[in-house]
């Protein structure tokens, strides 16, 4: 090679940009195709998450519900109590058969009471801010034989008690006291109430949960067959799953607990409950 087949210095700044530059898009292209695949990743790990989960929920909500009898005295679902003269006491009923489902709950009371009906979970902190609130105005309205209460248990709060199932057991031991002792079953509630623990933990363990159903005044061999086998498991997730995708009892985001409907209509704000009940009554 001569020296003038060489290439000249400035032809040599020239070919280093370009191989510069070619490697700085091969980079960049490097980067998108990584930025993409992890990405892609991400989004697939999501879906497959999110699959899994259904699975587990859809295995969790069907397991045993077809098999599930549900408790004497809640034939819609939930447990009433009737009153007046300053009296207070539940209305007995049938169970619904293992192949049945619940009643529809009427949206007004055949005598002209107020029909006021609660959906909670007794492991429901909310629930519990409620109850201390107002539960004693409403019981109140049903003694003196202005309305009809008409308490439905249902489990929502599992995942917030570390794997127990806690707001299941609880709801079971509603459906127990219903069943067995439902003159006892309001006592019971405000036992639930006042020892609720605190979510993040595992809750009760199944025998702190008989102290306080005995706390409440419901004793007995069989109400404590029904605690230990919990024996009313199936017909919780069943009547749990049927209200959950009730859109009659939704709010905005969905359902949550405590739902309160009076006369059919759900109250929108929980500090309404009481005077939506008196407005009503007039």
């Amino acid at each position: 090679m001569t020296n003038n087949d060489r290439p000249t210095k400035n032809e040599r700044r020239q070919h280093a940009r370009d191989v510069a530059r070619q490697r700085a898009e091969a980079e960049k292209r490097r980067k998108r195709r990584n930025k993409w695949f992890l990405q892609g990743g991400i989004g697939l790990g999501i879906v497959a998450v999110a699959a899994i989960v259904a699975i587990v929920v859809v295995n969790v909500n069907s397991g045993g519900t077809t098999s599930a009898a549900g408790p004497k005295n809640m034939v819609t679902g939930g447990i009433q109590f009737t009153g007046g003269d300053g009296e207070i006491e539940p209305v007995t009923t049938g169970g619904v058969s293992a192949d049945g489902t619940p009643s529809p709950v009427a949206t007004a009371d055949s005598d002209g009471k107020v029909k006021v009906v609660e959906y909670v979970d007794w492991a429901c902190p909310v629930c519990k801010q409620f109850e201390a609130a107002y539960s004693d105005q409403i019981t109140d309205f049903v003694k003196d034989g202005t309305a009809t209460l008409e308490v439905h248990p249902v489990s929502i709060l599992d995942r917030s008690y570390l794997g127990s199932r806690y707001a299941s057991r609880a709801a079971n031991a509603a459906m127990c006291v219903a069943n067995y002792a439902p003159d006892k079953f309001l006592d019971v509630q405000t036992q639930f109430f006042e020892k609720q623990p605190e979510e993040g933990t595992k809750g009760l363990t199944n025998a702190e949960i008989a102290d306080l159903v005995e706390a409440g005044g419901a004793t007995g061999s069989d109400v404590s067959e029904c605690l230990s086998n919990e024996t009313y498991k199936g017909w919780v997730t069943k009547v749990t799953n049927q209200v959950t995708s009730d859109p009659a009892v939704a709010g905005p985001q969905g359902f949550g607990t405590p739902t309160i409907l009076v006369n059919g209509q759900r109250v929108e704000s929980l500090t309404e409950v009481v005077p939506t009940i008196e407005a009503a009554a007039k």
